[in-house]
């Protein structure tokens, strides 16, 4: 299931580059001298500097978050956050406008982490089943999320505990993302 995750995203990032590249050139984002990503292309400009998602040279590790939670993490989570840097992906998938949640970078990843434990946590609280955020939407209370047991992608009310299946897998998701202006 990884492998068809880091397909379906890298074909994604291939779409949302010829479109945005197109349109516009390259992303640009706000830089930061303690916040750097491999993802930046080169030096800043006017506090701005360009940047591509970037894939990592070897994947990260979520042992240790999975350990800790007594939890076996879906490989389509692990698969996602683990192999690529990139700014938030703002895209829509059937008109709903989402950004898709990677790390920046190593400390965003420790970040996103733990956000990812407070967020189980939580649900473990509300005797919900486990997911994982994957996207936020415009409502801070409806996140995209990915069932931790079965794979499938949800539109999560955080409020009221209402889920509604948006796909049968990652990867399915990925392949219906529509690119938007970044």
């Amino acid at each position: 299931m990884s492998d068809q995750v880091l397909s379906a995203l890298e074909q994604f990032f291939l779409r949302w580059q010829r479109d945005g590249e197109g349109r516009r050139g390259l992303p640009l984002c706000d830089w930061e001298a303690d916040w750097r990503s491999p993802c930046e292309l080169d030096e800043p400009r006017e506090g701005r500097v360009a940047w591509r998602p970037f894939q990592r040279e070897q994947a990260a590790d979520f042992t240790a978050m999975a350990n800790a939670l007594e939890l076996t993490l879906h490989p389509s989570a692990i698969a996602l956050f683990g192999h690529w840097f990139s700014r938030p992906l703002p895209c829509s998938f059937k008109g709903l406008r989402i950004e898709l949640i990677l790390p920046w970078n190593d400390a965003d990843l420790d970040l996103l982490k733990e956000n990812l434990i407070g967020h189980l946590l939580m649900l473990r609280k509300l005797k919900r089943s486990p997911s994982l955020f994957i996207a936020t939407t415009r409502n801070e209370m409806t996140l995209v999320s990915l069932d931790n047991e079965s794979g499938q992608v949800w539109l999560e009310w955080l409020d009221s505990g209402r889920r509604l299946t948006l796909a049968p897998s990652l990867p399915a998701f990925l392949a219906r993302l529509e690119t938007l202006p970044q």
